[in-house]
């Protein structure tokens, strides 16, 4: 049993919870029956006697009996850690799904202690879960259970739309990146600088529930990046495959940002990396990582050297790369990874007439390539950056617009871009 409770304190102060007393149990094992010792019971019994307590909470995930057992000796509500958890998502849902989702949590949450309630009611214990009655707990838990596959099958719906959101984007031409990491890692934040974007920013846990997706701003070519729940350790199977729908977004992106928060101390940070890692590796298959470090700007130079040297070896093979979205140390190197994604290894040159045809397929192109164009004398040279199974087609629309000298050649993958000319629109705004 772990004595730190520092996070658990942190999500009561999400919640707006007062903790007015604070009892740690020297255990290294939960106790069988009540998670608590007798020992440690019978003193909390007495200290909080004549107290104003409304709630009793464990850091540590109760199982049922033990649940039904500590409920009945303090005659208090008396939640766990995931049940705290649950009561930040119910407060952060403002869209349908994230409504839905965490409504499907809830509830499976809740069944294994209505079973448990309706087991001990049908024994004569106690009338019903929370005191609600026999014969409404009984109705409650069926109609929870009727509840679960509806929104199971409604959230189902939505991974198979998101499935093709995903289709569409890519045939024309976007590539996708995700933000991952532990919950207040400074994910959204991160995002607002990469995408020109105004995406709420909280030092509240679990801010961001429902996925936010826009177009990084200052880039050759088309991405798009997706911000997403945040992780957090020892969540319970169910409560993960409720938000499965959102952490697609992650799953299938062609690249992700493990995001951290680099200013936390070396005890804070390696566990958080360890959860996330765990979430995410089963999952990602061959999926290009890059673990990036946020906030720098909140340490000192020589602290950087220090986290780097304690997270690398951590994330290996990934890459690391250490940013703040404050002072934007480290962005233009991880805008330059982010343009990599697109995989544009064929390079292809054009001489090519000053018409209205070559402008418009300059900008027609940009959906699926980086295009630079230079106006040298009365033609345009033109530098285009494709995927090897595009260059073919571009080549053929080249010389359909009447393209004086085109040329290819894959070992010219590394020279720089001439000026490109950026193409038009709010590149921060929603997309559907």
């Amino acid at each position: 049993m772990s004595k730190d409770t520092e996070e658990i304190r942190s999500l009561l102060q999400t919640l707006n919870v007062e903790v007015i007393r604070e009892f740690v149990q020297n255990r290294t094992q939960p106790h069988r029956v009540s998670f608590l010792g007798p020992g440690k019971i019978n003193e909390i019994f007495k200290e909080i006697e004549g107290m104003e307590v409304d709630l009793i909470v464990v850091s540590g995930i109760l199982k049922p009996s033990q649940h039904h057992f500590l409920e009945m000796k303090f005659q208090k509500e008396c939640i766990d850690r995931t049940g705290v958890i649950l009561r930040i998502f119910t407060d952060h849902a403002h869209t349908p799904e994230a409504i839905a989702q965490v409504t499907l949590a809830k509830l499976r949450y809740e069944l294994p202690f209505l079973r448990e309630w309706i087991h001990k009611a049908k024994r004569g214990d106690r009338p019903g879960f929370l005191a609600g009655g026999a014969y409404a707990t009984d109705v409650y838990f069926e109609h929870a259970k009727t509840h679960a596959r509806r929104i199971e099958k409604s959230l189902a719906e939505l991974s198979r739309q998101r499935e093709v959101t995903r289709a569409k984007r890519r045939e024309r031409g976007y590539s996708l990146v995700s933000l991952a990491g532990y919950t207040n890692a400074g994910k959204s934040a991160l995002m607002n600088k990469l995408c020109d974007a105004s995406i709420e920013v909280d030092d509240r846990l679990f801010s961001t529930l429902s996925t936010t997706t826009r177009r990084v701003s200052d880039i050759n070519g088309n991405v798009l990046m997706s911000d997403t729940v945040g992780f957090i350790k020892d969540l319970p199977p169910d409560l993960i495959d409720a938000f499965n729908s959102t952490l697609e977004e992650i799953f299938y992106a062609d690249m992700i940002l493990l995001v951290f928060d680099a200013s936390e101390p070396d005890e804070v940070i390696l566990p958080k990396l360890s959860t996330s890692l765990k979430i995410l590796l089963p999952k990602i298959e061959n999926r290009s990582v890059i673990a990036v470090g946020n906030k720098i700007d909140l340490i000192r130079s020589r602290s950087r050297k220090r986290v780097f040297d304690l997270v690398e070896p951590i994330v290996k093979p990934y890459e690391l790369l250490l940013v703040s979205s404050v002072s934007d140390d480290g962005l233009d190197i991880l805008k330059e990874r982010i343009t990599k994604v697109q995989g544009h290894s064929s390079i292809i040159e054009a001489v090519m007439p000053l018409t209205d045809e070559v402008y418009s397929l300059a900008s027609h192109l940009r959906s699926s390539a980086e295009i630079s164009l230079k106006v040298v004398g009365g033609h345009a040279e033109v530098l285009i950056r494709c995927k090897p199974e595009d260059s073919e087609k571009i080549i053929s629309r080249l010389n359909g617009a009447g393209a004086v000298k085109v040329s290819s050649n894959s070992e010219l993958s590394e020279l720089p871009l001439h000026k490109v000319l950026q193409s038009s629109g709010n590149e921060g705004a929603p997309l559907p």
